[in-house]
């Protein structure tokens, strides 16, 4: 059996999810199925129009909902902490039952950074993991021991920006 590997993609700059995406799309062109799962990336829309046609060996799920601000009240942060525990909690389920080859998990280390998921949490998860399974975690910044666990990291920066971005 091939050893799945932990991969991380983290920095400040665009194109974090479009890279997991990627990795997801060969896998699939591998015969893999992968599922993703997006946490604080509801706003993020462009790709995951397009892949909703690759359903369904390519599955997307999000758990967070839309909203108008990023300024978050007491009461919408215990929502979204409500949200993104299910999610992870679901990420967990996909772990357990060995429903795919390759598991994005794409703005959780943007979760962990700001508090609605600990460390040990995800590092739990990634122990559980089957050997022939790969995850690629996504956000802004990378904790400590996710940095000691994973077995490739990329850091995506913004070398030169001029102007709007697509």
């Amino acid at each position: 059996m091939e050893n799945g590997k932990v991969l991380v993609y983290y920095g400040k700059g665009k194109g974090k999810t479009s890279v997991a995406i990627g990795r997801g799309i060969r896998a699939l062109g591998e015969g893999k199925r992968v599922v993703m799962i997006q946490f604080l990336d509801y706003y993020n829309t462009t790709e995951i129009s397009f892949m909703r046609k690759l359903e369904p060996d390519f599955r997307i799920f999000h758990f967070d909902k839309a909203r108008d601000t990023t300024e978050l009240t007491e009461a919408m942060r215990k929502e979204v902490s409500f949200e993104l525990r299910s999610a992870f909690n679901f990420a967990n389920k996909i772990v357990e039952t060995g429903e795919c080859e390759m598991l994005l998990l794409d703005g959780i280390l943007e979760c962990v950074h700001r508090g609605f998921l600990e460390e040990d949490d995800v590092l739990t998860l990634l122990d559980k993991k089957a050997d022939g399974l790969y995850v690629i975690l996504t956000g802004d910044s990378l904790p400590d021991q996710i940095r000691e666990r994973a077995d490739y990291i990329y850091c995506i920066q913004p070398e030169k920006v001029d102007g709007a971005f697509i």
